[in-house]
């Protein structure tokens, strides 16, 4: 069961809710329909964390359940763990080394700054990876973390887990700040458009022709984590319309940390233009 951490906005006191409250573990705390009146409780139950079940709205529509033993996965696929918790954000990057059926995922330890960072057992964590062309979301917790021979995690083996396909050409709209550096220098531009394949930029000037090789840095949120990109894309279109210049490129040569934020941005803008 996929889980959806609740805002403070997502609640409305004294109205009927309109989907189960749940606790971190999935245990139903309020019914659908019932009503929270009492202001402190629900504050204390938000600073604790409360939640629903994503396919409990149009969230899930494009989700296809599954269970992970049918995912080709492969030792060395990359791990996105996200912290499940109302007042912290974290998300590491992780590598699987291996799994044993249906019992654990075995990952290698999360590193910052190359730096080891130790994980507590039981600290749940919202995983996301992309296998194939699909990308891959499911909760979790660590059963098990050891420094020794070497550091590691044991993953809780989910129920089931929620995979979208996520096409190269299904495209979000988005209005990103992008440096351009090509072979005509350095220049400004706009993203108006991407997706896990490539992008539109706007720009005031012409600064490239279809064939040539830019590298485009920008910043995107994938939920809620500041990400910096430094991409190779090949110009495919060049064209103007009134004042501005509309260039369409494809990313090439994408490191797999990369695909997989970019397809987790394009996944999570699908998700908010079907509510």
């Amino acid at each position: 069961m996929l889980l959806k951490l609740l805002d403070a906005d997502e609640v409305v006191l004294g109205e009927p809710l309109p989907w189960d409250l749940l606790d971190a573990d999935g245990k139903v705390l309020f019914r659908q329909a019932q009503r929270i009146d009492s202001g402190p409780l629900l504050n204390k139950l938000l600073q604790k964390g409360i939640y629903r079940r994503a396919e409990a709205t149009g969230e899930a529509a494009a989700q296809r359940p599954a269970s992970l033993a049918q995912l080709p996965l492969a030792p060395g696929d990359m791990l996105q763990l996200q912290v499940i918790s109302p007042t912290h954000a974290e998300r590491y990057q992780v590598r699987l080394i291996g799994f044993h059926a249906p019992v654990s995922l075995l990952v290698t330890m999360p590193m910052v700054n190359g730096r080891v960072v130790f994980i507590k057992e039981g600290q749940r964590f919202l995983a996301r990876g992309f296998i194939g062309k699909d990308v891959v979301a499911y909760n979790t917790r660590i059963l098990k973390s050891s420094l020794a021979p070497f550091a590691y995690l044991h993953l809780a083996w989910p129920e089931e887990v929620q995979t979208m396909r996520i096409r190269s050409s299904a495209r979000v709209p988005v209005d990103l700040v992008c440096a351009v550096t090509g072979e005509q220098g350095q220049h400004a531009a706009r993203i108006a458009d991407l997706s896990p394949g490539g992008a539109r930029l706007v720009s005031a000037a012409q600064f490239a022709a279809p064939g040539d090789e830019l590298r485009l840095a920008f910043r995107i949120n994938p939920g809620g984590i500041e990400v910096y990109l430094n991409i190779t894309a090949l110009v495919r279109t060049v064209n103007r319309d009134a004042d501005q210049v509309i260039t369409g490129v494809e990313f090439i040569q994408l490191s797999e940390a990369d695909r997989l934020y970019l397809s987790n941005m394009v996944y999570q803008n699908m998700l908010k233009e079907n509510p």
